[in-house]
């Protein structure tokens, strides 16, 4: 088949990251018609990770554009599900959701002979066995639907959603052996495979600089395939609208694109769409028209290997901070708000990570870069909530998850890895770092975020601050009716954490209320 293989530029996601507006779950359905007939988006991800979505959603959705819109689902409007994994969640979930995708296929190939679903999202894959299984268990529904309806269904394909640093480098290997395993399991390869990564996740176990290069290495590797498989691959890149979780936006659309060469399609977030001054989603999805997709930066052998330690030093700086912070961001992130209709696991956020494993990192680490990061990992699992509250945790208390292990990981990095290196990585790897860092600046107030910060914590955070404002010229400024908010709500988020949330209702409303607040002014809950 030909290596010039089209695939959807703007998927249209329900994260719940917007300051300004809840959606229900009922009203995601027309949702999905906005994202088209008014976004421009070319395709839509209905969500069951982790999410109370309703199984019928799918069918909502096909039946709506069927209904409503000349778009035909499957062929103008392409629809794809993010099911729950059966290893984190269950695999009875699974299977409903899979059961959900014959249905609405089964409505689409009643209106026309287009098959509306024909790809669906696996989050939090870790190996290439749950892929494959998965994959089976969408054709064996696939058989059912066949048997009981008469409905002739080619088996959606897997995507596979890989969102930790360690497997982010493993990436190109996960996505290589699955299309050859494939082929063994199910008699032919497929001619396209999706790969999905994200950023956020990434972001809050490692950092934004390891998670960002992270995300660079695999973009890489799984680029590589192209040249060596007959399989096209098309790369789905995840990302929020502050830096931490991406900084895509129509502010950054140069930076972000020129970071990210190789991807073949970008997420449109709620807090863009919703929290955004109005066009400039619209803006943002011509822009990623425009561009996507573009040659992908390859990197050499020897700049894989000077990545990975890099990645290891910014890790391992961010990692013993966090793990100090962690019940301060678990306490704060109970008191944002729930912008979408949430399952509710452990963690106070709600549906929570666990904690990666790391021993692929470590073993591809200069050793005593590895072994440096292996005694900055927590001794157990930190329960941190999902990564918008997290984020948007840490900015309500004046600390940009940007700065934490930044500044004293550089100057680690120059102490170990050299000069050069360093100059490679604000030059070449993440050229963007310095602009993530100014726009995060606006909203570091150090004097407020202390007074939640263990004492150890306060004079490596401010170390790391210290440094980044020499090498970049920050000026740390926040933004003036966000350093009121900071200051108005520092008593009560101070309270909150001591007393672990226990506040009476109306004060609860009313710091929640103020949250929010400061949410719209960065235009992003998280």
């Amino acid at each position: 088949m030909s290596k010039k293989a089209t695939y959807p530029k703007v998927m249209c996601t329900q994260h719940p990251d917007s300051a300004s507006k809840y959606i229900s779950t009922q009203e995601e359905p027309g949702e999905a018609i906005e994202a088209a007939v008014v976004f421009g988006c070319d395709e839509y991800m209905p969500d069951y990770e982790g999410k109370a979505t309703p199984y019928h959603q799918n069918v909502q959705i096909v039946s709506k554009f069927i209904e409503e819109t000349d778009l035909i689902p499957g062929k103008d409007i392409i629809i794809t599900p993010r099911a729950p994994s059966a290893v984190q969640e269950n695999r009875f979930r699974q299977l409903m959701v899979m059961m959900s995708i014959a249905e609405a296929n089964y409505e689409a190939l009643e209106y026309s002979d287009v098959q509306a679903i024909n790809e669906f999202v696996h989050p939090m894959t870790g190996t290439v066995g749950e892929i494959l299984d998965a994959q089976q268990h969408m054709v064996d529904v696939g058989e059912l639907a066949k048997k009981e309806f008469g409905v002739a269904m080619d088996a959606p394909r897997i995507i596979p959603l890989i969102e930790d640093a360690p497997a982010l480098l493993h990436a190109k290997e996960l996505a290589k052996s699955t299309i050859l395993s494939w082929e063994e399991r199910f008699g032919t390869a497929p001619e396209k495979f999706r790969v999905f990564l994200g950023k956020s996740d990434s972001a809050l176990s490692f950092g934004h600089v390891a998670s960002t290069l992270s995300c660079k290495y695999a973009i890489s590797g799984i680029s590589e395939l192209n040249s060596e498989l007959d399989t096209s691959t098309g790369i789905i890149f995840g990302a929020g609208t502050l830096p931490f979780r991406g900084n895509l936006n129509l502010k950054n659309a140069e930076n972000f694109f020129r970071e990210y060469r190789g991807i073949s399609t970008i997420t449109l977030q709620s807090a863009v769409r919703y929290s955004h001054a109005k066009g400039e989603a619209e803006a943002l999805v011509r822009f990623a028209e425009a561009r996507l997709p573009e040659s992908p930066n390859i990197f050499s052998s020897e700049e894989r290997e000077e990545i990975v330690n890099l990645i290891g030093i910014f890790g391992a700086k961010y990692c013993r901070i966090i793990r100090e912070l962690s019940p301060t961001i678990n306490q704060l992130a109970g008191l944002l708000p729930q912008q979408r209709d949430r399952l509710m696991h452990k963690g106070s956020g709600g549906y929570s990570r666990n904690a990666p494993d790391i021993s692929g990192l470590v073993s591809l680490c200069r050793s005593d870069i590895g072994k440096d990061l292996k005694v900055s990992m927590p001794a157990e699992d930190l329960n941190l909530p999902r990564a918008i509250k997290f984020t948007g945790a840490l900015y309500s208390i004046g600390l940009p998850p940007e700065f934490i292990g930044t500044g004293t990981a550089l100057e680690e990095a120059r102490e170990k890895l050299g000069e050069e290196t360093c100059e490679r990585l604000l030059k070449k790897y993440f050229p963007s770092l310095g602009s993530d860092l100014s726009f995060a600046s606006g909203y570091l107030d150090l004097n407020v975020a202390s007074r939640f910060l263990p004492e150890a914590c306060q004079k490596e955070v401010r170390k790391d601050i210290e440094i980044l404002q020499d090498i970049f010229s920050l000026k740390v400024k926040p933004e003036p009716s966000y350093r009121i908010l900071l200051e108005m709500m520092q008593p009560d988020l101070l309270q909150a954490v001591k007393d672990g949330n226990f506040m009476d209702e109306e004060v609860s409303q009313l710091v929640c209320s103020t949250l929010t607040k400061m949410g719209k002014i960065r235009k992003a809950l998280g």
